[in-house]
């Protein structure tokens, strides 16, 4: 998949953690990897159908004798999808693909489901509906101590990197960091522990004006191995000490205790979708346009 379309697969991925028992990968570009083969299953995202990435990995797959799936609204997908004979699963279209990333990532879910690389259940859904209505109702305009409206205050006027301690939240990171970019229109990055300790954290060094219009969010979830959780708090304390703001959030912000692997993901990917938003709000600019992706996929349609 790509952009929009390929978040769900990254993290029905994450969601899957290291103990699923089968590699899954998730391919943006053009080409598939050298080992795909016979042996392969290849599942194409694609919202609108039309991603040329998606159609030319689709139509590689099926030279390949890959086993062929789709996740779908329609478009050149659906109809290839349906001449080779691929099972499709066809969602409801006319959003942006950013913002479906409910039906994108459910098939994903009940397909890994059924290879037995998670243990969801009807129960375990129809908590994280409860629990994400929940969470969003919290993250309403008029509700009082709003995390996501006191994020994008704090955010406003700067560049956000969000670190994540892998695992669990490393697509979610991403997540903010797209949404940030598409709905907010600013610029955005994102790493994660415990690699960016061997390298990014050097960057600190960067004169005093460059780290005045960074601020930091550490995503962080009880799952993070033992090492990497200190790692990050030794590294939120030392920007602090060069004076950088960094933003702490933890998964279970919304319901501590009990939740599950699937809400603690998802409710912490709402937050960030929602702090953008209010951020593009403060900026005057309308979350929705993504005018200059557009740009560059019609100059492409024309040559």
């Amino acid at each position: 998949g790509m952009g929009g379309s390929a978040i769900g697969a990254s993290l029905a991925r994450d969601l899957a953690g290291p103990e699923c028992s089968f590699p899954v990968h998730v391919e943006r570009g053009y080409s598939l990897p050298g080992f795909a083969g016979p042996d392969s299953t290849v599942i194409s995202i694609s919202y609108s159908g039309n991603t040329e990435e998606i159609l030319a990995l689709f139509r590689q797959a099926e030279e390949l004798g890959c086993s062929l799936g789709a996740i779908t609204s329609g478009g050149r997908l659906e109809a290839e999808a349906e001449g080779s004979g691929a099972g499709a699963v066809v969602v409801t279209g006319g959003l942006p693909p950013r913002a479906a990333i409910g039906c994108l990532f459910a098939p994903l879910v009940r397909i890994l489901s059924g290879w037995g690389a998670l243990k969801v259940d009807e129960r375990d859904v129809e908590e994280l509906i409860r629990t994400l209505r929940g969470a969003l109702e919290s993250l309403s305009p008029d509700m009082p101590d709003n995390p996501a409206l006191r994020i994008s205050e704090q955010l406003h006027g700067k560049i956000p990197l969000i670190y994540s301690g892998g695992g669990l939240l490393e697509a979610a990171a991403y997540r903010w960091k797209c949404q940030f970019n598409e709905n907010s229109k600013v610029m955005a990055f994102n790493n994660f522990f415990p690699e960016l300790g061997h390298n990014e954290v050097m960057g600190w060094d960067s004169p005093g004006n460059v780290r005045e219009v960074l601020s930091v969010i550490m995503l962080t979830d009880r799952d993070d191995h033992p090492r990497v959780s200190r790692r990050m708090e030794i590294t939120a304390s030392m920007l602090e000490d060069l004076g950088v703001e960094v933003i702490r959030v933890d998964s279970s912000w919304f319901q501590e205790g009990s939740s599950s692997r699937l809400e603690r993901l998802l409710s912490t990917v709402s937050l960030g979708d929602m702090a953008s938003v209010y951020l593009a709000l403060r900026r005057g600019v309308d979350p929705v346009p993504i005018e200059r992706i557009e740009t560059v996929k019609n100059k492409l349609r024309t040559e």
